[in-house]
């Protein structure tokens, strides 16, 4: 089954931060940018390792492990060592309720 599914509130992640989330056992991450708020699956495609640890840095996202950096909004990598982009996930904000699209 997929579906929107709620995962915060627009308050429980302020600009600048992140969020981490599992849904179904899928990991991913909300992160919040000046430009508002993407979903991007929680693990670098450098080493398997989570992000959601990692700083915000514009609409990128830098993991903390070896500083490789990706796209929020696209999941494009821009910077190595990661040379594989990482997948993102339809985001809606409904009211003060972020939802992503999960499958289930």
């Amino acid at each position: 089954m997929t579906a929107f599914r709620k995962v915060a509130t627009v308050s429980e992640v302020p600009e600048g931060t992140l969020k981490s989330c599992e849904i179904a056992n899928q990991k991913f991450l909300v992160a919040h940018t000046s430009d508002g708020f993407y979903a991007v699956v929680d693990e670098c495609s450098h080493d398997m390792a989570p992000i959601s640890t990692g700083q915000i840095t514009g609409n990128e996202i830098i993991c903390p492990r070896h500083q490789a950096r990706f796209d929020l909004k696209t999941g494009a990598v821009k910077a190595p060592p990661a040379i594989v982009s990482i997948d993102t996930l339809e985001l809606k904000i409904d009211g003060d309720n972020i939802l992503v699209f999960v499958e289930e």
